[in-house]
């Protein structure tokens, strides 16, 4: 194992990239294959006639363990640590993917194979992040948790692409997930280093968060609602409009990627411009842009994709905004907490997303999928319309710096540079990670 001059580690960011190389590839895999997963998965069910609403509930049922994981999963990494947990969570994962193959058409088993799975992701989310966080320093955590967000949303983005390796209808794509799960856990476990304390995971009471900052909890929401119903359920709508396996990995990659390109630059603009007013545009945006592929059932492919990354591309970064309109009205102490509660209520609008989102399909037809999201967009932005009519705006001067921000678990909102500075990780004192670790 190489040793990091302390200088260097509390200011180097490529040092600590290099030292968190192993975790920043096993959750590159991670989402490589839930993304793959998500794809699979609503392209099989379609495929062999299970309705859409079947496919809203086990959708909703994967988010629902992600919920449950994110509040309850400290529990095992803190019994056994970090790196053992990291292989617990992985092995849960790939085992209830695996499983899938074996269940036929029993919903009871969808349902609890995919929440046990969403339980599972949690896990490894908050392993990842509890770890990039004892990592990073005060002066570098603004900027590992964007390489951080870079790397999960690239990854995600990239996974529907496996949909192009071979038939989704049979076992053998569900399978290759299931592999990548447990190939996540490999650089991951061969590595030797410390277990950081995972701590209290406090949060701050929805009801009095609600109260500083409605616009960022209904924001918060109704992102988790579009996101969930829109990258849970985009392979049916994709299956039902008559697009192939080819076509419809493109068209999931191009929905999920969208972000990548738009999120760095509308956050430079909220810290330049109105937040709310910022959010009641991107809100519209996205909206009329959802409403267009609701209505326009024979848009051409190119133009599907162009609407399509405008949905996603927008939708993704109002969870960021939000955070960042919430912390404009709270105490330096209070971004923690009040980022854990965020959290919780993207997971709650995220789990009910894909069921609401799949009753719209079913009565509406495919493009009820889009109208949904139109129709939450639309709310979001009249709210926003309604804070800046009342002046219930903070003055730009007085604004927080935006940060993209991770919304799987709480334990991110500890790398916001906004919250308050915590410890240096020591070198002399502990280990780090790097690449001549395991020679």
């Amino acid at each position: 194992m190489t040793g990091v001059d302390s200088t260097e580690s509390h200011s180097g960011l490529g040092a600590i990239l290099r030292a968190m190389s192993a975790l920043l590839l096993g959750i590159a895999i991670l989402n490589i294959g839930s993304g793959a997963l998500m794809a699979i998965i609503g392209v099989r069910l379609a495929a062999t006639g299970t309705s859409s609403l079947t496919i809203g509930f086990i959708t909703s049922a994967y988010y629902f363990g992600l919920l449950v994981g994110s509040l309850f999963g400290a529990r095992v990494i803190d019994r056994v640590g970090h790196i053992r947990a990291f292989v617990v969570y992985a092995a849960i994962g790939a085992l209830s993917v695996l499983l899938l193959v074996f269940v036929g058409e029993s919903l009871a088993a969808w349902l609890l194979l995919r929440m046990i799975a969403g339980y599972g992701t949690a896990g490894l989310t908050m392993i990842a992040e509890s770890w990039l966080n004892h990592r990073a320093t005060n002066a570098t955590r603004g900027r590992v948790l964007s390489v951080y967000i870079i790397v999960m949303n690239g990854a995600f983005a990239t996974g529907p692409l496996l949909l192009n390796a071979g038939d989704p209808v049979g076992s053998g794509l569900i399978v290759a997930s299931g592999i990548l799960f447990i190939a996540a856990l490999l650089p991951v476990a061969m590595t030797r280093t410390g277990n950081p304390e995972m701590g209290e995971q406090k949060r701050f009471g929805l009801g009095k968060l609600f109260a500083l900052s409605p616009l960022g909890v209904i924001g918060a929401v109704a992102v988790g609602l579009v996101e969930s119903a829109v990258f849970g359920l985009g392979a049916v709508y994709g299956d039902a409009i008559g697009l192939n396996a080819v076509r419809i990995s493109i068209f999931l990659a191009v929905t999920l990627g969208g972000v990548l390109i738009l999120q760095y630059p509308l956050g430079v603009l909220s810290d330049r411009y109105d937040r709310e007013k910022l959010i009641l545009i991107i809100a519209l945006v996205s909206a009329l842009a959802a409403l267009v592929v609701a209505l326009v059932p024979t848009l051409g492919f190119g133009h599907l994709l162009v609407l399509a990354f405008f949905v996603g591309g927008l939708a993704s970064p109002l969870y960021p905004l939000c955070v960042a309109e919430a912390n404009d009205w709270l105490e330096v102490d209070e971004l923690v907490p009040a980022g854990a509660s965020l959290v919780l209520a993207y997971s709650l609008g995220a789990t009910l997303g894909p069921l609401v989102g799949s009753l719209s399909m079913a009565n509406f037809g495919p493009g009820g999928l889009f109208a949904f999201a139109a129709v939450v967009l639309f709310a979001l932005a009249a709210f926003a319309l309604y804070q800046i009519v009342e002046r219930l705006s903070k003055p730009i001067a007085e604004q927080t710096v935006f940060q993209p921000v991770s919304w799987v678990s709480a334990v991110s909102t500890h790398l916001d540079p906004r919250a308050p500075a915590e410890p240096d990780y020591d070198a002399e004192t502990s280990e780090y990670w790097d690449d001549d670790e395991n020679e």
